[in-house]
C-alpha cells in the first residue's frame, strides 16, 4: 500500500497529476478543488494516498490532508459509491461540509454533485452518519474547513460565478480564503473571496 507521496509536480492532466518522486512518475487522481491550489510545476507537493485495484489496473488517489483521505475511504464503503463518485464528492465539498450534510441529513448538498442522485445521497447519509461523527475531532486540520453552514462554500462559489467569474476562479478564491481565515457566514466568505480576487487582478 502506498500511503504517502512527497515529490515535485511534473504535470497536470485531465485525469490527475503526475508527481515526480525521486525520478519515478506517479499518476495520482486528486479532487478538482485541489488542482486550482497546486503550486507551479517543479515545486514540491505532498499527498496522502489510497491505492485502488480495478479491472483495468491500479489507480492512485491523493489528498492534501488525512481528513480528506478518511472521508474518501468512508465514501468507498457506501454501496454504489466507487472511487470516481467519491472523488467527485470531495471535489465539490470539503470533508467538514460532507460531515455536516450527513449528520444533518441534508440531501441537497450531496445531490448538487454531478452524478449523485437522491438514492445515493440517502445511502451515504444512512451508512455514514455514525462513521463521520468522528471527523469533528479533527475540525480545523483539513483544507477548506470553516465555520460556515452546510453548503456555504458552494453557495459563495455560485455567487461569484453569477458575478461573472469562472467556476475555476470562484472555487479557487473560496478555497484560498477558507484556508487563511474562518468566515462565520456566506457573506463573510463572499466578501473575503472578492477581496482576494481583486488582489490577484492587481498583482
Amino acid at each position: 500500500m502506498i500511503a504517502f507521496l512527497k515529490g515535485h509536480l511534473l504535470e497536470v492532466q485531465e485525469d490527475g497529476i503526475i508527481l515526480d518522486v525521486n525520478g519515478v512518475g506517479y499518476l495520482v487522481r486528486v479532487p478538482l478543488s485541489m488542482v486550482s491550489l497546486l503550486p507551479p510545476k517543479g515545486q514540491p507537493v505532498q499527498l496522502y494516498t489510497h491505492l485502488v485495484w480495478r479491472e483495468d489496473g491500479p489507480a492512485l488517489f491523493g489528498f492534501s490532508s488525512r481528513m480528506e483521505l478518511e472521508a474518501f475511504r468512508s465514501l468507498l464503503n457506501v454501496a454504489g459509491v466507487g472511487p470516481r463518485a467519491a472523488l467527485a464528492i470531495l471535489s465539490a465539498v470539503s470533508p467538514v461540509t460532507l460531515r455536516r450534510a450527513v449528520l444533518e441529513e441534508n440531501e441537497n448538498i450531496l445531490t448538487a454533485v454531478p452524478g449523485i442522485g437522491k438514492k445515493t445521497a440517502r445511502r451515504i447519509i444512512l451508512e455514514l452518519k455514525d462513521k463521520l461523527a468522528g471527523l469533528e475531532l479533527e475540525a480545523g486540520t483539513g483544507v477548506g474547513e470553516t465555520a460556515l453552514p452546510p453548503g456555504g462554500e458552494e453557495e459563495a462559489a455560485a455567487a461569484l460565478v453569477s458575478l461573472g467569474y469562472s467556476q475555476v476562479e470562484a472555487r479557487r478564491a473560496v478555497r484560498q480564503v477558507s484556508r487563511q481565515a474562518a468566515p462565520g457566514s456566506v457573506e463573510d466568505l463572499l466578501r473575503l473571496a472578492l477581496q482576494w480576487l481583486g488582489r490577484q487582478k492587481n498583482a
